[in-house]
């Protein structure tokens, strides 16, 4: 749903005299997936350089998603015929041994490589290239790789990451070449830039028509800010994030990078993702909840954090300062109480968005609380960290998982 709120506008602001680019005139998004999806529904080689290390994990789930169709190989382990068929490969570029015979539109070069007669050379720079029986995910190192990994939805032929940032994407032109553009254009043409204490800048759509009140906004979060810190025991990252204001989920899918989220039915309000918020219209509680991602995934990445920790943490703040919200949410959480799948949201990472997010948003707060109340926030910051969470959940607390969900469900029914 749409969060819009008119508040009076008081920033020092970069004015943008660049034309605004008509987000129609972009590469279209297949919001089909036809390519991707028949790909999955195929028998699909996934595979890497022989010598890669820190894909396993990346490969794992890939193969998961592709269930019986998933065909595991290392490279040197491809034959000829295999390069005729549907393959999925993920690795370092200076890796791949016989990258030509994957037959792209993508030139290797030495610590790089050329897409639409452009260089790429920094460590930073990756891609994730789709054709009709191909899916690559290439970059100059692996954590070019793993931000292209993130940068894939599936409904554009190329897209390049380029210090953490999506630029280039579009679709093939001809057999060489790609009929492209750079996302980040869109902060000159369809953005005004405005200068902010707590933020490294904010990008306001050109066509968002409310005001807002940004003395009172800083205010509110700036005290939210603090009690967050000090409730986690966490300091101020030195390293700001920038935030994205929206009037519309066409702009909020395409600018973001996530842009499934402009096919029709999406619906989203805001979400934080590399180093920027983005927002589909404004509301305090929208920026706080956000912002409060930005300040604990700081200390806490998201890596081995599950959904449900990663929304709890912020929830479990939201509940302490509405105490009609938290009784609501402890009715919820009562009544899922015993066919809550546990295991699935907290060891496996597993359906926290799926068909009951809203009801699992009301109650990772209350299971978060449970964990503070009886642990300590030291606990809890832990257990967010833990690689192995089954075998972690003994070692910081000194219980095993079962004994774990099954004193949560006693102290939940003395709240």
């Amino acid at each position: 749903m749409r969060l819009i709120a008119t508040f009076t506008f008081f920033l020092l602001s970069t004015v943008s005299f660049a034309q605004t680019k008509a987000l129609s005139t972009l590469p279209s998004y297949d919001c089909s997936l036809k390519k991707i999806m028949a790909i999955i529904g195929r028998q699909t080689i996934i595979t890497s350089p022989d010598n890669s290390i820190g894909l396993d994990a990346i490969l794992a789930d890939y193969c998961s998603t592709f269930g019986n169709n998933c065909i595991r190989k290392k490279e040197s382990a491809l034959t000829d015929s295999d390069y005729a068929k549907d393959i999925l490969m993920v690795g370092i570029l200076s890796d791949f041994k016989k990258w030509t015979q994957l037959k792209t539109s993508i030139t290797r070069i030495a610590n790089g490589f050329i897409i639409n007669n452009k260089i790429f050379k920094d460590r930073s720079d990756g891609f994730v290239y789709v054709d009709t029986n191909r899916i690559i995910i290439g970059g100059n190192s692996l954590k070019a790789v793993k931000d292209a990994q993130l940068a894939l939805t599936g409904g554009h032929d190329i897209v390049i990451v380029q210090n953490g940032k999506i630029t280039w994407f579009g679709n093939k032109k001809d057999n060489t070449h790609f009929n492209w553009f750079n996302l980040q254009g869109l902060k000159e043409s369809n953005y005004y830039k405005k200068s902010s204490e707590l933020f490294s800048a904010i990008f306001i759509s050109k066509t968002f028509k409310d005001t807002i009140d940004y003395p009172k906004l800083n205010k509110a979060l700036k005290s939210y800010t603090q009690q967050f810190l000090s409730i986690y025991k966490l300091k101020m990252p030195t390293k700001k994030i920038s935030w994205f204001l929206h009037s519309n989920m066409n702009e909020y899918g395409t600018m973001s990078g996530m842009f499934g989220l402009t096919c029709p039915g999406n619906n989203s309000a805001g979400f934080s993702i590399r180093g920027e918020i983005h927002t589909n219209g404004f509301d305090t509680g929208l920026v706080k909840h956000e912002y409060s991602h930005f300040l604990f995934d700081n200390a806490i990445p998201q890596d081995n954090n599950p959904a449900f920790f990663v929304e709890g943490c912020v929830e479990y703040v939201t509940n302490l300062n509405d105490k009609d919200l938290y009784n609501k949410r402890l009715k919820v959480a009562r009544k899922f109480r015993d066919t809550l799948n546990y295991a699935d949201l907290i060891i496996n990472n597993r359906d926290f968005y799926g068909q009951y997010s809203s009801e699992n948003y009301s109650i990772c707060g209350v299971f978060v609380k449970y964990i503070i109340d009886k642990f300590g926030v030291e606990a809890f910051k832990a257990y967010c960290l833990a690689d192995n969470r089954k075998v972690k959940t003994k070692d910081i607390f000194k219980i095993d998982f079962d004994t774990l969900v099954d004193n949560y469900k006693v102290w939940l029914d003395m709240q």
